[in-house]
């Protein structure tokens, strides 16, 4: 058990996003006391953490960790995202994360002028990292363990892939500026996915939450509709072995709503399966909805393998679900106590009560 108020909040900034335990005690010791710890973004930052989010909720290679990511480094002014290494014995070569990166991010358009990717967004090779930066704004997402020379190979092989289907990368010809079919994407305060912004960054800067569930074995996300107040529904489906039930995910949705840490989030509705024997119903759903008139709702389908289901998966993949068994991240008992108490502000953890808006708090049955 962490004693001190240092180690706990570098134990709980951990746990939401994932950093290895040494870089998350050094964050806290050069925070300024009582600043959050995963700061709320700029606008421009919001915006295009919101679209490195939606490219990567279905990721179309196999990963280890929820959507290939080890941890997130979230600062105010940037995003640093660790990106697993590509595994040594994967079966198809084609699936490398330069790859995958290259196609989903950058941004290309088709022929009726819609964009895939981060419209305006850029990379550039800085120090030996790869970063990704929006045009005229100061936003830039830097991707960590890219090899820097690979990930120029993986986007010429994207940029010709795509113009053989017709597609124009606008990165391509418009290194420095905006390519003209980018320009629609200028203003897009009033759009569904930019309202919602607020809430798939900030799920994003918490990636390392989805590993409390249990072994990780997926996970994948997507927009489900929009919502009468303009915003986007967001849903969420981590696949999950070994967790802990009923208690499990709503751990984690108490996370997500914890008010120093988590979201300004409220649940409103929950559907639990866990009481069925194997055979039944997996999964459990739980609906979200932003407080203070934030546009956007979030749906977690927390989806548990067992049984039958779960010898499948270990014998199909042994080596890969021994691998995905050292991911979990365990929750350790104290946090389990404080959510118990509310998750209330506690000395011990050194929140700060301004960190973000009040939560209505909803106790499940």
């Amino acid at each position: 058990m962490k004693s001190t108020a240092i180690e706990r909040r570098a134990e709980v900034l951990r746990l939401y996003t994932g950093m290895p335990w040494q870089s998350a005690r050094r964050r806290v010791e050069a925070a300024t006391p009582g600043s959050p710890l995963i700061p709320q973004p700029d606008a421009d930052q919001l915006l295009l953490e919101a679209r490195v989010m939606a490219a990567l909720a279905w990721r179309r290679i196999t990963t280890l960790h929820p959507w290939g990511i080890e941890y997130v480094d979230p600062r105010p002014d940037r995003l640093l995202i660790r990106f697993e290494a590509d595994p040594a014995g994967r079966r198809y070569p084609a699936e490398t994360q330069a790859l995958d990166l290259a196609e989903v991010l950058l941004p290309r358009a088709d022929e009726y002028g819609d964009i895939r990717g981060v419209p305006r967004g850029r990379t550039h090779i800085e120090e030996g990292q790869v970063v990704l930066r929006v045009l005229d704004t100061s936003a830039s997402v830097t991707l960590l363990g890219l090899d820097p020379e690979e990930w120029l190979r993986a986007v010429d092989v994207q940029d010709q892939q795509a113009s053989t289907y017709g597609m124009t990368p606008c990165h391509h010809s418009r290194p420095t500026r905006w390519h003209s079919v980018e320009r629609p994407y200028r203003r897009p305060v009033r759009q569904g996915w930019a309202v919602s912004a607020w809430l798939t960054s900030g799920l994003l800067r918490r990636v390392g939450l989805f590993r409390t569930l249990g072994v990780p074995l997926c996970v994948t996300g997507w927009v489900g509709h929009h919502e009468s107040d303009g915003g986007e529904r967001w849903i969420i489906d981590p696949t999950f072995a070994e967790g802990h039930g009923a208690a499990g995910h709503r751990r984690l949705i108490a996370l997500l709503a914890q008010p120093d840490w988590g979201l300004p989030i409220t649940p409103l509705d929950e559907h639990c399966n866990c009481h069925l024997p194997p055979g039944y119903s997996d999964q459990c759903t739980t609906l979200i909805a932003g407080l203070a008139e934030q546009a956007g709702v979030l749906e977690v389908r927390s989806i548990r393998r067992r049984g039958d289901r779960l010898k499948q998966l270990q014998e199909y993949g042994p080596e890969l679900y021994a691998s995905r068994q050292q991911l979990t991240l365990p929750v350790p008992a104290w946090i389990d106590r404080w959510l118990e108490r509310g998750g209330a502000p506690a000395p011990e953890i050194g929140t700060s009560p301004s960190a973000s808006a009040p939560v209505t708090r909803h106790r499940f049955a």
